[in-house]
């Protein structure tokens, strides 16, 4: 932000550090977030050294900007600090779910320095954008509790790794906003089509190429409408023949035109003799066009007629064995909840459909889904005392700020979650914000995989291990 340029010179003289903490203030949307991201955003841009060049770059558009510009603190940065940050930003284990309101990371100088106190602060904007990739993985995440508690009811072993599909590439502004929401989504997924996720999964955090997700061969009405209004069912035996013997399933668009006749036509006759032998994959129906709740009961009853091949399981509900669908326009949890409701109501285990999100995964959040803020809640001063900082409007006390040298600890007695000030912790009471980035250095790795092991061991209900 541009004013923060102007900060150094606001307060007191004798300001030597500022503790800083982050803090999801809002529980109207969630009431706990999935924390991810802030590794990511460490590991790509604050272990990469600033120069002079970056100085007098800065200095120059600030200048014709009318902000300050602290040249000598920015300079004594690169010259006795060799160009990183000198910042101790700890931070909670990413994949942890913590109830909002209590401290995912905290910042502040490694060392007392009347020149850079001021740098906590300034950092405020960038580490700020985790917002970002936390509200990606905390919407994925409630969806997959919702989907894991669907499938229990229905299924014999609930898996959903490959029900709530990333279709949000499109939906972002950039491509390394695709790629780092990408790569929160599949904090708790397996399936994506967000392709930019998969370099930031790799090269940021460390996931080898065989683990990080899976995409299927699927057409789009461009496909579909290539040879004319008569000739989807020429591309559709095309795009079987292309993907006979493989072992992963298939997608074809099917509103093009006629959806009813679509899945008719693909679930009787020569498609249904072909699909339903061992040469051919499985094959996904994608309707996307009206009301779901009006069409998948079409489509299941069309299929129910042409006697697809279906398996019932103990709990007595019913699943294709080579057939399936993903209804992937203006899915968000309700319609999400409401397809996998009418599938129960019509007997069909809830993994019968698969969702892809866009939009609602994408773009239709801001910062203040979660009211996510940064704040300074200490100064410390030249003869080694402190002060606690906060604010508390009396227009918006939901907007009241934390005092002090404030953390997150968890209780192993109780399994709670709570804010105090730092030095509470015994042996049971666990301070876990503990240091991710000092000058310049990771000190903690992760990967894809772990994160994911986290998410589902608290999903399952596990204690996190800390």
């Amino acid at each position: 932000d541009s004013y923060k340029y102007s900060h150094y010179l606001q307060y007191p003289a004798n300001v030597v550090n500022m503790y800083e903490y982050a803090e999801a203030r809002s529980i109207e949307n969630y009431e706990k977030m999935l924390f991810v991201g802030l590794y990511g955003i460490l590991k790509e841009y604050f272990t990469t050294k600033i120069t002079t060049e970056d100085v007098e770059e800065a200095a120059m558009y600030a200048k014709y900007h009318g902000e300050p510009f602290n040249y000598n603190g920015f300079m004594k940065i690169v010259n006795e600090y060799d160009g990183f940050f000198p910042v101790t930003i700890k931070a909670i284990p990413e994949g942890l779910v913590i109830p909002n309101k209590t401290i995912p990371f905290t910042v502040e100088l490694t060392k007392n320095d009347r020149d850079l106190f001021w740098l906590p602060s300034w950092l405020e904007t960038f580490l700020m954008r985790v917002w970002f990739p936390v509200n990606y993985a905390t919407r994925s995440y409630h969806v997959k509790e919702m989907l894991l508690e669907m499938a229990k009811k229905t299924t014999e072993n609930p898996n959903v790794d490959y029900q709530f599909h990333n279709f949000s590439s499109r939906g972002t502004n950039t491509v390394e906003g695709a790629a780092i929401g990408g790569f929160a989504h599949l904090t708790c997924f397996k399936g994506t089509d967000n392709f930019s996720a998969l370099k930031y999964a790799h090269e940021i955090y460390n996931e080898p190429l065989e683990s990080i997700a899976w995409s299927i061969s699927a057409t789009e009405h461009s496909t579909m409408s290539s040879e004319g209004r008569y000739g989807e069912f020429n591309v559709l035996d095309r795009h079987l023949e292309n993907n006979k013997f493989s072992k992963f399933p298939i997608a074809a668009v099917g509103d093009t035109y006629d959806m009813y006749n679509f899945t008719d036509v693909a679930t009787s006759g020569k498609f249904k003799e072909k699909i339903e032998s061992d040469d051919y994959p499985k094959l996904i129906l994608r309707p996307d066009s009206d009301d779901p709740r009006i069409v998948i009961p079409k489509m299941l009853d069309i299929m129910e007629k042409n006697k697809v091949k279906f398996t019932e399981n103990s709990k007595g509900y019913k699943s294709f064995n080579k057939y399936g669908g993903i209804w992937g326009d203006g899915i968000k949890m309700n319609s999400i909840r409401d397809i996998c409701s009418l599938l129960i109501m019509n007997g069909y285990e809830t993994n019968v459909f698969a969702f892809g999100s866009g939009g609602w995964l994408a773009s239709s959040h801001t910062r203040d889904l979660m009211g996510f803020a940064i704040k300074c809640s200490e100064l410390t001063f030249m003869d080694g005392s402190t002060m606690d900082i906060y604010k508390d409007p009396i227009t918006d006390p939901g907007k009241k700020s934390k005092k002090g040298k404030v953390t997150t600890y968890f209780n192993k007695e109780t399994s709670e979650f709570f804010t105090d000030i730092i030095g509470k912790d015994t042996e049971t009471i666990i301070n876990i914000v503990q240091p991710l980035f000092i000058n310049g250095k990771m000190v903690k790795d992760y990967t894809l995989s772990k994160i994911r092991e986290s998410v589902d061991n608290q999903l399952a209900g596990n204690q996190y291990e800390f």
